[in-house]
C-alpha cells in the first residue's frame, strides 16, 4: 500500500509510505530553494509535483502506483475533487482507494509514535497552532477521545497544546487547549494576532529579538546570554489549576518597546538576552507543570514529545534529567514537514489496520551517485579529483584538522532542519579560533549562535554531560572537556549528535579518522548552506554554494573538489 503524505503549511512537505514504513520524504524548501517554503495546494502545482516526482523517483514507482493521499494543515480546510488533486501528482493512480484529511496534531501524533516500538506513553504535542474547531466536521480521520479527556476548547478555538494516551496501539486524546483565533475576544486584547500558545510565544520573542517570526532556534541560543530572572516577577506565561494556559501579551507590550526590526547582532546585548532568557525558563516552568499534571492522572515511564516547540533542546535536556520518564522519545522533524509523514502513516493505518515501527532516523533523502555528481561537477571550473574509498576518510579528515572547513556531502540528506553528517559543513572542534572563522567568513552568522559537536556515540559520556543519547540532534549536555572550545557555548553547553556506525557508517568512519590524527572523536557539524538558504539537496546545489561562498574544500561522494579554479 502506497501512501503519499502532504503537509499544506508554512514548512511544506511530501513524504512517501509504503506498507507502514517511510520510504522518503523531502521539504518543499529543498527544491524551490527558498527557505520554509509553504505548500498550500492551491498555485504550486509545479512545486508540488516537483516534491512528489522526488520521492516517487527515489522510490522507484510511478504516480499510477499511489493508493491513496493525506493532507494534513494547520490552516483552513479545504477539500479538494479528486481529480484536481491529481493534477499535482501527474495522474490518475489505477488502485486509488480514497483521500485522507488528518487533524494537524493527529499528524503529529502519529509521526513521533512511529518510533516508539510499541511503548505505552504520553503523546505530547506543543506548536503554535494547529487544526480549528471549526474544521474538524471535515476530517474523515477521527482521534479517540478518552472518557476523562480534560478539555479547554473554545467553539472558535485553534489546538495548540494536544496529549494523548498511548497504549502501544491506539492512541487517545486526554487534554486539549484550543483557545479562541477571535482577535475580538478579550484573552486575545493586545495579542497583535498572536494566541494563546506557547508557540507563539516564541514567535512574540523570535519578532522582537530577531526581526523575524522564524527565528526561534536564534532566541534558544540568546537565551544562553542572559539573566532568567530579570523578568521572573513579570510571569507573562503560566498554567492555571485546570491544566489551561495564559500568555499576557498586555504585560509584553507594555514592558518591552524596542524591538529589533533590523535583526542586528545581538552579542553583548543584554536587553534582548535577558528577553530570551525570560522566554526560556517561562516555557521549561510550563512544560514541568503540563507533564507533573498530566502524570496525576496517566502515570507513564514515556513521553513522545513532537511539534515546533519540541526543537528546544534546552528544554528537551532538562525533561530528560529529571527522569520523570524512562524514556523520552524524540525525532529530528518534530515540526510541521514531520506531519507530511504523520498524515500517511494515519492513512495507512487506517488501510491497512496495521500499525509499523521504524528506528529514529532522518535520513529521507534521496542518494546521489558518483556519476551524477561527477556530471554536476563538470558545470562548473573547479579543481576535483576521485578519492578512492579507502583513501577519502583520512583525507578529509587531516583537512579538517589543518583547520580547513569542508563541505560534506554524502548519501541520502535530512529531512528535518539538523544537518546530521549527510549535507553538512565540518570544521575543528579543537581549534579556539574557529567559531570566528565560521561566523565571519562561512555561515556568516550572528556571534552568539553556537555550533554543534557530533560525537561517537561510545565515547559521547568521555566528553559530554548527557543522559543517554541523541542521534538527531534533539538534545544536548555540558561540555567536559576544556579543549573543544570551539563547540562549546557560552553556559558550557552543546547541542550533541551522537553517532552510531549503524546509523551512518560514512560519517562514522570519517570521525575515527579525524580521531586519529586529533585524539578526539568529536567533529564540528553545521548545515551546509548559505544565510538564508536552506540546506543544500542535490550536487548543483552544494556546488553553487560553494561557488558563492568561502568553503576551500568540498568532498561530494568520492569527489574532492577544490577552491582552486581551472
Amino acid at each position: 500500500m502506497w501512501v503519499l503524505g502532504i503537509s499544506r503549511s508554512h514548512n511544506g512537505a511530501v513524504a512517501l509510505i509504503h506498507n507502514g514504513n517511510v520510504v522518503s520524504a523531502i521539504q518543499a524548501e529543498r527544491i524551490s530553494r527558498i527557505k520554509r517554503h509553504a505548500i498550500d495546494l492551491k498555485n504550486d502545482k509545479t512545486l508540488v509535483k516537483s516534491c512528489v516526482d522526488y520521492c516517487l523517483e527515489q522510490a522507484g514507482i510511478k504516480y499510477s502506483d499511489l493508493n491513496s493521499i493525506a493532507i494534513s494543515t494547520p490552516w483552513d480546510v479545504s477539500i479538494l475533487e479528486d481529480k484536481l488533486l491529481f493534477d499535482y501528482i501527474g495522474g490518475t493512480p489505477k488502485d486509488y482507494k480514497k483521500t485522507y484529511y488528518v487533524p494537524h496534531h493527529y499528524s503529529h501524533v502519529e509521526y513521533i509514535i512511529h518510533y516508539s516500538n510499541s511503548l505505552p506513553g504520553i503523546v505530547l504535542i506543543i506548536d503554535g497552532s494547529g487544526s480549528k474547531e471549526e474544521d474538524r466536521k471535515y476530517f474523515n480521520v477521527q482521534e479517540d477521545v478518552n472518557s476523562k479527556c480534560i478539555s479547554h476548547v473554545h467553539k472558535l478555538g485553534k489546538e495548540t497544546i494536544s496529549a494523548y494516551w498511548f497504549d502501544g496501539n491506539n492512541s487517545s486524546l486526554i487534554y486539549r487547549f484550543s483557545p479562541s483565533s477571535n482577535n475580538l475576544d478579550k484573552i486575545n486584547e493586545n495579542s497583535n494576532g498572536f494566541l494563546q500558545s506557547i508557540g507563539h510565544y516564541w514567535r512574540w520573542a523570535s519578532n522582537y529579538c530577531c526581526g523575524s517570526h522564524t527565528e526561534a532556534g536564534k532566541v534558544m541560543g540568546l537565551a544562553a546570554y542572559g539573566n532568567p530572572n530579570k523578568h521572573k516577577d513579570l510571569k507573562i506565561l503560566k498554567i492555571k489549576k485546570d491544566g489551561s494556559i495564559e500568555v499576557n501579551y498586555k504585560k509584553l507590550n507594555e514592558k518591552f518597546n524596542i524591538p529589533n526590526i533590523f535583526g542586528k547582532d545581538l552579542t553583548n546585548n543584554s536587553h534582548y538576552s535577558d528577553i530570551a532568557a525570560m522566554v526560556q525558563k517561562d516555557t521549561e516552568d510550563i512544560l514541568f507543570g503540563l507533564l507533573n499534571f498530566f502524570k496525576k492522572t496517566h502515570s507513564s515511564k514515556t513521553l513522545y514529545y513532537a511539534g515546533g516547540v519540541a526543537l528546544n533542546m534546552v528544554a528537551n535536556e532538562k525533561i530528560i534529567r529529571s527522569h520523570l520518564f524512562d524514556n523520552v522519545i524524540l525525532n529530528g522533524s518534530v515540526e510541521d514537514n514531520g506531519t507530511a509523514i504523520g498524515a500517511a502513516l494515519a492513512a495507512s493505518n487506517q488501510l491497512t489496520k496495521k500499525r509499523s515501527a521504524e528506528s529514529i532516523t532522518d535520513y529521507y533523502g534521496k542518494k546521489y551517485s558518483n556519476e551524477e555528481i561527477l556530471k554536476a561537477i563538470k558545470n562548473f571550473h573547479f579543481k576535483y579529483e576521485y578519492l578512492e574509498e579507502e583513501k577519502k576518510y583520512d583525507y578529509v579528515a587531516s583537512l579538517i584538522f589543518s583547520n580547513k572547513a569542508v563541505g560534506w556531502f554524502q548519501g541520502g540528506s535530512e529531512f528535518g532542519p539538523r544537518a546530521l553528517g549527510n549535507r553538512s559543513i565540518l570544521a575543528n572542534p579543537i581549534n579556539p579560533k574557529m567559531k570566528y572563522i565560521l561566523d565571519l567568513y562561512i555561515k556568516q552568522r550572528d556571534r552568539y549562535r553556537p555550533y554543534a559537536p557530533v560525537v561517537l556515540e561510545e565515547c559521547s559520556k568521555e566528553y559530554f554531560d548527557i543522559d543517554g543519547i541523541s542521534p538527531v540532534m534533539m538534545s544536548g549536555g555540558k561540555v567536559l572537556r576544556k579543549n573543544l572550545s570551539a563547540i562549546t557555548h557560552v553556559d558550557g553547553s552543546a547541542r550533541v549528535q551522537t553517532l552510531a556506525k549503524k546509523d551512518n557508517e560514512n560519517f562514522y568512519k570519517l570521525i575515527k579518522s579525524f580521531e586519529k590524527v586529533s585524539g578526539v572523536p568529536i567533529i564540528l557539524n553545521t548545515s551546509f548552506n548559505l544565510p538564508g538558504e536552506p540546506i543544500v539537496e542535490s550536487p548543483t546545489d552544494a556546488l553553487k554554494s560553494f561557488n558563492n561562498g568561502a568553503l576551500q574544500y568540498l568532498c561530494l561522494g568520492n569527489y574532492l573538489v577544490s577552491r582552486i579554479t581551472v
